[in-house]
């Protein structure tokens, strides 16, 4: 061990996690218009500029105690001054502790748009620590103190209904006032500016408000209230009123709730108060009494206002103003309500146990709203809105969402009922955000522009054909920036008798003028069903569809200006060619990538399809051929039964292409076609819950290159339509149009929160929706912090990005994995020295929602040789090499696997832009960093039609130990205990727990397997081995016996050296149980009999890939999903396993099961190459797997479980790795008992081992422990050396722990993370310790950046980084 040199420090990043306090600071307006916002996380406070929508500064005011309320008063302003200090009083509260101080700011006026603040937060007192929680607080004036001081003192309301009152310049509490009442309080809130006027609201847990005040004994009884005494400031104060002479007057109760009162607030006057509930209601109280000649004995008289419903869950939060009242819940939904009770606005924005809380400013008229997932939510609430009526509220849609109502001139709108002549609309296409195409029965498009003034003007009628009814219409814009020159839309209309007419529109100030038209018979009669524009291949293609499956590309002339026209003013018109849909389902919707040629449809049953759009068939398309082609390869069932609704291509590399695709199932799906291979593969999927169908996704104000940055979901939610920011995770638009059946169109500027717009068809009329911001209007920003996990976070763990893993110096940055109680899987940026949480993305979510247990990050490769006779042709390397792993598990036994990998940098040849620019525009926009990309692989779990079963005695399998094990009692397996036939069953009790895993490969070959090792919560522990690149998951070994459940494991693989055969690896698995124990199980058997036996298939280029994972509304609805299951891998394993070659397309199945079954697609077209595609049946055998004894267990380390594990990674630099003496591992782990427990594992060749110990382990230890195991017939020795144990580690259980053998970090539910320096003989030392801000810590991980420095990250209810360092 190095001597520690230097002074060693810990230091706290940025909490990550609920937002619990809000509080608004009012400028003047000459500096901003907007106020500036106090928000309180974890131990921290934040300040943030609204007007520019960054923060300004973060303040950590307690340690590890959270902020629960922020109170303000400023205390000087300059209203008239372009340049001055304003200074505001600050009280922060949380638990039992309250701080004071002050925040000033240095305020320059840049421009009439931008401040340049510079803040100064002072501590100016701490109060003593009340012996209750503290539940508001507020400033009260003092008549005698200066203009500039005049709140001189600060009342505090604790849970046990009492008053303390805070003189601020003694540092003294004056009074402390107790009601009556003594019962459990939720909630409490005051009201009053001085003391005399100081009222306060108590809920108790007797679901009711009690209302009452401070006042003197004395005026108690004489019932006089006198008005103008100072009470408690002036000389003589000490005399007029003192502990003795107060008490607490019990002026009113309110009742009416049927559940625990959770949040009350007062309305600026005092006199309304409302209440909320877990009963899901609210309630406005009115105060109807004269509070100015009031006797302080008498009661109020509280009228009973609106009781407000519609929140689905228990709100939270609440605040009331002259005529609104905003409400926010446990639903993630905030309400805002007039006072009569009508529900003016709703937005539900956040996720999650909700929205924790809200905030409205009438002067801004700015809604903000903050909650467990750490977002802040700014709203800009029209000002009508705080009128508080639904008149008013209508106003918002007038000034901005300008309802324009538009008819056709033989509409039933016009004529009244519809009959067989009437026109009714049957298609719509924005052209800009002022012009609209609609297209009708009676066989016209009318072409209609409408100013801002809500009138329209310009309505151009074109006559298309002979007067069919217009069956569809495609529109490609003039102002798309395409490579064509021609000007104008492009119009591409098809009627019912299958006639395509093409028409090129040209614009002049106030007219349409057609300059162009072409017609051309496409299909048979009501044959025709689609018109499809592709922007890459501009205006001399286009695509018509008919309803089975048949896509046409159409080639028209040379559409430059000097392309002549035939004499009727029309184009020449070739057929190119007719795709042919193997899965005889209508297309939806198209896009190519003209260099790449590729062509990937998507059809009406979820499907996509990918065509070869070969460069030379464009170009001798003019010759008509008409040559019909397959599909190169399909995905069925991208978006389960639901519509693909469209769909957008980008290359990624030379050879891959990535496919972004939307559908009727709310999901957006990403998927990769490799070229060479010719197969296309899931890897990705976000699920839009606020939308039940997405129509599209786009990209505004940001690079489009990377197909997986998508800022804007536009789609319906029900009966809604809605835009949506995928990035802030903020409604954009919404508007009531009554669903996605009716013909509509939209429109999105460069910025949809300023510039979109909507129409849609209804009772004959097109309602057309228009939001624009005025220009010079600033649009508010709308999302202030990174929105995080809703829930709690169980497990976490370092990734660092691929591209910095072979370099020397240390990244700045680092991503975190973290997994959730609601199953999602989240990737998190740290970067130190900055404002620390850049960027959060989800990775996905496990299926149903399932919770995450534990994450599991794989980056090393270890290698097996092999026979050269078995090398296999097909040899790739590199893909192997940068495999990076993430595997999580947790409820419902679903074991979920991420490959994560740099994407690769876009050339320079390929577009004219300056990378730099983009790449640094594309970070900035998304907040994500484009170099670490992600892809889903495979997610396993048990099928739900099996059913657990219990075994009968006569069938049950009892585990008889080959060889005594130490640690282990020979009977102890059979005490009444009855083993379970290992079989996949679905149970869902039953979860998993842990999970760890290592990758091997095969040498020269391009097969690996990643091993993984589960434990489940019914007591099992099972190796496993995702077989990669294909996807197969077996069952490789399960490791008996277990008494107990596993929650922690590790893996250690070591790279031993035999005398005869020289180098291999060791596999070993430690297990931390319930019953306290550690136990130790060699698997390198196992894992080389596996590696070995598999390197004889010939799986060829067999997939067994999963459609995607199983979640979302698209796999609902009765398909039967593929998906990759579980192989029960008997001893005779080159006998069970088959590969089936077949010859022909490259996409096909290969069958690993023990019986072979092929089921054949019967949808497949026999046009196509057979079996284009094949169902993978894995059959469940009976045959068991392999079982693995324990090496060795070690009892009693702890009294009770073992919550977490850690094996050290030693160095040769160390002196810890010897090839000679052997190979030591540090193992440290933590347990509910509060301890750490510190053990050295020893392995070494058995002829080369002596009687003692290697050198570091000492031979007076009293727990030595030793054994020969036997692997392979070549003998080695395992030592197992109990040298540490700190019996109170931790005041609670202890839940993460990490060690590199010279220090050691651990955190438990205490909050304290502790350092501890591990001393020569194997003695641990506590050097220093932290409190986070992180409550109910979960998980604890750490790397060493550099020699001396490390980075720890603890995560629980939120995550926080420390750094500890050397100074």
């Amino acid at each position: 061990m190095e001597e520690r040199t230097g002074e060693w420090r810990l230091e706290g990043g940025d909490y990550l996690g609920e937002i619990s306090a809000l509080c608004f600071l009012h400028l003047p307006s000459h500096f901003s218009p907007l106020p500036l916002l106090l928000a309180g996380t974890g131990s921290q406070i934040i300040l943030f500029d609204v007007n520019i929508g960054r923060m300004v500064k973060s303040c950590r005011v307690f340690e590890g105690i959270h902020v629960h309320g922020i109170s303000s008063f400023p205390i000087h302003r300059t209203e008239r001054t372009t340049s001055s200090a304003i200074g505001f009083n600050i009280v922060v509260f949380g638990e039992r502790r309250v701080k004071l101080f002050t925040l000033h700011f240095d305020l320059v006026e840049v421009s009439q748009e931008a401040l340049d603040s510079h803040t100064n937060l002072v501590l100016i007192q701490v109060l003593p620590k009340f012996s209750h929680w503290v539940f508001d607080a507020c400033f009260l004036e003092d008549d005698n103190s200066s203009c500039e001081d005049r709140h001189g003192y600060l009342a505090v309301g604790c849970s046990d209904n009492s008053v303390h009152i805070w003189n601020i310049k003694k540092s003294v509490i004056t009074l402390v006032v107790k009601c009556s009442e003594r019962c459990l309080l939720y909630s409490m809130r005051l009201w009053g500016h001085t003391f005399e006027a100081l009222r306060v609201a108590s809920g108790t847990i007797f679901n009711e408000i009690v209302v009452w005040k401070v006042a003197n004994q004395s005026r108690i009884h004489s019932a006089v209230m006198v008005h103008g005494s100072d009470y408690l400031g002036g000389p003589d104060a000490s005399n007029q009123f003192n502990y003795h002479q107060c008490d607490a007057v019990v002026r009113c109760r309110l009742a009416g709730h049927q559940g625990s009162i959770l949040g009350i607030s007062w309305s600026t006057d005092g006199s309304k108060l409302i209440s909320v509930s877990d009963d899901r209601s609210a309630r406005v109280w009115i105060d109807s009494s004269n509070n100015g000649s009031d006797n302080v004995g008498m009661m109020e008289n509280y009228s009973v206002g609106p009781v407000l419903f519609g929140h689905s869950a228990r709100i939270w939060d609440c605040c009331i103003f002259d005529f609104v009242v905003v409400t926010a819940g446990e639903d993630c939904t905030c309400r805002v309500w007039g006072l009569h009770g009508q529900e003016l606005w709703t937005t539900k924005e956040h996720i999650g146990r909700g929205i924790w809380r809200c905030l409205f400013d009438p002067r801004s008229s700015l809604l903000v709203t903050a909650g467990f997932d750490s977002a802040i939510k700014v709203h800009s609430v029209h000002a009508s809105i705080s009128r508080g009526t639904k008149e008013f509220a209508e106003e918002v849609r007038k000034d901005r969402d300008v309802p324009l109502v538009l008819s056709i001139p033989n509409s039933s709108a016009n004529n009244g009922l519809m009959d067989s002549k009437t026109e009714y609309v049957r298609s719509l296409r924005f052209a800009c955000g002022d012009t609209i195409y609609v297209a009708t029965n009676h066989g016209y498009v009318y072409h209609i522009r409408f100013p801002g003034d809500g009138s329209a003007e310009g309505r151009e009628t074109i006559k298309v054909g002979d007067g069919w009814p217009i069956v569809c219409m495609d529109l490609l814009p003039r102002d798309l920036g395409m490579h064509f020159t021609v000007a104008g839309d492009w119009l591409a209309v098809g009627d019912g008798k299958g006639v395509m007419t093409v028409i090129n529109v040209s614009h002049d100030k106030c007219y349409a003028i057609m300059c162009s038209t072409t017609s051309w018979k496409a299909e048979m009669d009501r044959q025709l069903l689609g018109a499809y524009w592709c922007k890459s291949m501009g205006c001399r293609f286009i695509f018509t569809s008919d309803p089975r499956g048949v896509l046409k590309l159409w080639r028209l002339a040379d559409l430059s200006e000097s392309s002549p026209l035939d004499s009727t003013g029309s184009y020449d018109v070739h057929l190119v060619a007719e795709y042919m849909s193997s899965l005889g389902a209508r297309i939806m919707c198209l896009d190519a990538l003209v260099e790449e040629e590729v062509l990937v449809c998507g059809d009406l049953r979820g499907n996509l399809l990918v065509f070869d759009l070969s460069k030379a068939l464009l170009r001798d398309g003019s010759q008509g051929s008409g040559e019909k082609m397959p599909p190169v390869s399909y995905f069925k069932g991208a978006h389960g039964i639901s519509t693909v609704s469209s769909l957008s291509l980008a290359g990624i590399s030379p050879i891959s292409v990535e496919i972004c695709s939307v559908g009727g199932d709310g999901c957006i799906c990403y998927s990769e076609y490799d070229k060479c291979a010719q197969a296309m593969e899931f890897v990705g999927m976000k699920q839009v819950k606020e939308l039940s169908l997405i129509q599209s996704v786009t990209t505004r104000g940001s690079s489009s290159h990377d197909c997986q940055v998508k800022n804007y979901a536009v789609g319906f939610s029900s009966v809604d339509f809605m835009i949506w920011n995928l990035q802030t995770e903020t409604m954009v638009l919404q508007v009531e149009c009554g669903g996605w059946r009716r013909p509509y169109s939209y429109f999105l500027g460069r910025l949809p929160e300023t510039d979109c717009s909507f129409a849609y068809v209804k009772d004959d009329l097109v309602y057309v929706h228009r939001h624009k911001v005025p220009e010079g209007e600033k649009s508010t920003p709308r999302n202030l912090h990174l929105q995080f996990h809703g829930r709690e976070i169980h497990s976490s763990c370092f990734i660092p990005d691929t591209s910095n893993l072979r370099r020397s110096t240390s990244p700045k940055s680092i991503w975190i994995a973290t997994g959730c109680e609601d199953g999602t899987v989240r990737l998190t940026r740290y970067t130190r020295r900055s404002e620390n949480w850049s960027a959060s993305k989800q990775l996905g979510e496990h299926v149903g929602g399932s919770a995450v247990r534990s994450l599991c990050f794989v980056s090393k490769i270890h290698s097996i040789e092999r026979n050269a006779s078995h090398a296999d042709d097909d040899t790739s390397r590199d893909d192997v090499d940068n495999l990076f792993l993430l595997i999580s598990v947790g409820a419902k036994r679903v074991l979920t696997t991420w490959l994560l990998k740099n994407r690769q940098p876009i050339e320079e040849s390929a577009s004219n832009v300056d990378m730099n620019h983009v790449s640094e525009a594309l970070n900035r926009s998304t907040g994500y960093d484009s170099s670490m990309s992600f892809k889903w692989l495979s997610t396993d779990m048990p099928k739900k039609s099996v059913q657990s079963k219990k075994i009968s005695n006569n069938c049950s399998k009892s585990v008889k130990l080959s060889k005594p094990v130490p640690g282990v009692e020979p009977d102890s397996v059979n005490k009444g205990e009855k083993l379970k036939c290992f079989v996949d069953t679905y149970d869902d009790d039953c979860r998993y727990l842990a999970v760890t895993a290592f990758h091997v490969k095969l040498s020269d070959s391009r097969i690996s397997v990643c091993f993984t090792v589960v434990a489940c919560s019914d007591a099992t522990l099972t190796l496993r081995a995702l077989v990669l690149p294909h996807r197969f998951w077996f069952n490789v070994a399960s490791l008996v016996p277990l008494s107990s459940p596993v929650l922690a494991l590790q893996h250690v693989v070591i790279p031993f050296q035999f005398c005869s055969e020289g180098y291999r690896n060791l596999y070993f698995v430690i297990s931390g149980s319930t019953d306290g124990s550690i136990a130790f199980w060699d698997i390198s058997e196992c894992v080389e009999t596996f590696i070995q036996r598999l390197s004889s298939l010939h799986l060829g280029k067999s997939m067994g890939f999963q459609n995607r994972p199983r979640t979302g509304r698209g796999s609902q609805g009765g398909r039967w999903w593929r998906s990759t299951k579980a192989v029960n891998w008997g001893n005779e394993l080159g006998s069970s396993l088959t590969a089936l070659d077949y010859e022909g397309d490259s996409t096909k199945d290969a069958e690993l099961s023990l019986t072979t079954k092929i089921i054949d697609d019967n949808s497949v077209s026999s046009q196509t190459t057979a079996s284009l595609e094949s169902e993978v049946q894995l059959d469940y055998s009976t045959t068991s797997i392999s079982e693995v004894t324990p090496l060795h267990v070690l009892n009693n380390i702890h009294q009770s479980g073992v919550n977490c594990l850690h094996v050290s990674e030693v160095s040769e630099d160390d002196g810890c790795l010897s090839i000679e003496k052997g190979y030591i591992r540090h193992v440290v782990s933590g347990g509910d008992d509060q301890a750490l427990a510190f053990i050295y594992f020893y392995v070494a060749p058995t002829p080369a081992t002596s009687s003692s110990p290697p050198t570091g382990t000492g031979s007076d230890a009293k727990n030595l422990t030793g054994m020969s195991g036997c692997c392979s017939n070549k003998s080695y020795d395992v030592r197992f050396l109990y040298r540490a144990k700190v019996a109170s580690a931790h005041s609670s259980a202890v839940k993460g722990v990490w060690t590199d053998g010279k220090w050691v970090f651990s955190v438990g539910l205490d909050q304290r993370v502790r350092c501890w320096w591990v001393e020569e003989p194997g003695k641990l030392t506590e050097h220093s310790h932290f409190i986070v801000s992180v409550s109910e810590p979960e998980a604890l991980d750490a790397r060493a950046v550099c020699r001396d420095r490390y980075e720890i990250v603890v995560a629980g209810r939120g995550m926080q980084v420390v750094e500890f360092f050397q100074s």
